[in-house]
């Protein structure tokens, strides 16, 4: 009998699992972020050009045009099967000041705000675009053999883009 590969809860992340495409992303970052750019960041951490594929591990960042703890909306492709959309890890998050938070009530809001950007990418997903969106400790991969290098990605992420650790 096979045993399944499962995280310990601390390890990952708060963040969302769903199957889309990158359009649908595209139109949920509208709906969470004001005024934003689009960048792809490949697994090695370096930046790719908008026109590339976005392969396994890459991840495409939404990011906030303003000066203070823009908001990040992190989509990171973690499956892909062709003819078929993708499977990404998605999660919010906001850069931290190089100085750190003036206030701990500062650090609370920048908090709550990924926390609702969460939830209403969520629900405009699952909602309005009938897309199936898992939480992230819920989810398992469908294939076992995969576990281990999807869990991987989405731990990846989740160190080089959760800044806060909502």
């Amino acid at each position: 009998m096979s045993k399944r590969i499962t995280p310990k809860k601390q390890e990952l992340q708060e963040g969302i699992v769903l199957e889309t495409s990158l359009e649908l992303l595209r139109k949920a970052a509208k709906r969470v972020l004001f005024e934003f750019t689009e960048g792809v960041v490949s697994k090695n951490g370096d930046g790719k050009p908008l026109t590339e594929e976005v392969e396994l591990g890459d991840a495409v960042v939404f990011r906030e045009d303003m000066d203070f703890l823009p908001g990040e909306i992190v989509a990171v492709k973690i499956s892909a099967t062709k003819g078929q959309n993708a499977v990404w890890y998605v999660m919010s998050t906001s850069e931290i000041p190089k100085s750190g938070f003036p206030t701990a009530k500062d650090a609370m809001k920048a908090a709550d705000s990924e926390a609702k950007r969460l939830r209403i990418l969520t629900e405009f997903l699952s909602r309005e675009a009938g897309v199936k969106v898992k939480d992230v400790h819920k989810w398992e991969p469908d294939r076992l053999v995969d576990a281990g290098q999807v869990l991987a990605i989405i731990a990846d992420a989740g160190k080089r883009y959760g800044h806060m650790g909502v």
